[in-house]
């Protein structure tokens, strides 16, 4: 083995990467980004690639892309994009995401649906996945995904999802498995300019890693972030500017590890 030190490197990084990527789906958007994927509570247009129950919350069609690298490693790359629009009958998305080479990549698409029922706003997406490897082919399997948001009061938000609620495998060989991955959490909302996100994320293999986020828009326009989780122990950071059609926003990853990844993300309303 000519590099085994970048194997290893690799095999972690894939490992890691998907423990908070959100269970294959990957987890898509600076804003949650920078709030350490606290996305149990966030009701915006990346409820697409996260939690689908906020869907039903948003009330814009809306564009998104981003694009994200991790510790400058050439293969840690992911692309998304997605449409998101609203309608009598709800909120549906369609999303597409991408990770990975030549060596290795996972491809995604995606598609969503979420309604507001009173207090709370439930949502579900069906992803066809497709898993590639080199010298090995291609493999691809469905996932079920469902969630919801319960607004407890003007401050207060509750939020839960599970990744994979149908267990889908790859295959029974070995037991290669898809994820589930359960998240909960509390928004507190103190004021206009103020959020702050408190989660628990559990793989059912796994023990539980906490993570928090916090939002302050600091001037009209201009948002300020940062977020933790633990397992592994990172530390997130970001800055968002707003207009009243575009948002773009960046996000800076610290893995004390492997070192800094960078997300960059926007968001285009279409219509209202």
């Amino acid at each position: 083995m000519k590099n085994p030190h970048f194997l290893s490197v690799f095999l972690y990084a894939i490992t890691g990467f998907h423990s908070y990527a959100q269970n294959g789906v990957m987890a898509a958007g600076a804003r949650p980004a920078a709030m350490g994927y606290t996305t149990a509570t966030l009701d915006d247009q990346w409820s697409a690639f996260n939690n689908p129950g906020a869907l039903g919350s948003q009330d814009r069609t809306m564009a998104l892309f981003s694009y994200e690298n991790l510790y400058g490693i050439a293969g840690l790359n992911n692309i998304a994009a997605g449409v998101s629009t609203t309608s009598s009958l709800g909120v549906a998305s369609i999303s597409v995401f991408r990770f990975g080479d030549e060596l290795f990549n996972e491809q995604n698409l995606s598609l969503g649906y979420g309604n507001t029922f009173g207090i709370a706003s439930l949502g579900v997406r069906f992803n066809y996945r497709q898993y590639t490897l080199e010298g090995f082919g291609n493999r691809s399997v469905l996932t079920i995904d469902f969630g919801g948001i319960a607004r407890i009061n003007e401050e207060f938000h509750f939020g839960a999802f599970i990744r994979n609620i149908n267990q889908a495998r790859l295959a029974d060989f070995q037991e290669e498995k898809i994820p589930v991955l359960l998240n909960a959490g509390i928004g507190w909302k103190p004021e206009e300019k103020l959020i702050l996100n408190i989660e628990v994320e559990k793989d059912i293999d796994f023990d539980a890693s906490f993570k928090s986020g916090l939002e302050y828009n600091f001037l009209p326009r201009f948002s300020a972030r940062t977020g933790i989780r633990t397992r592994p122990f990172t530390n997130y950071f970001g800055l968002g500017f707003r207009t009243w059609k575009i948002e773009i926003d960046y996000a800076l990853t610290l893995e004390q590890v492997l070192g800094t990844g960078h997300q960059v993300s926007l968001a285009y309303q279409l219509s209202k």
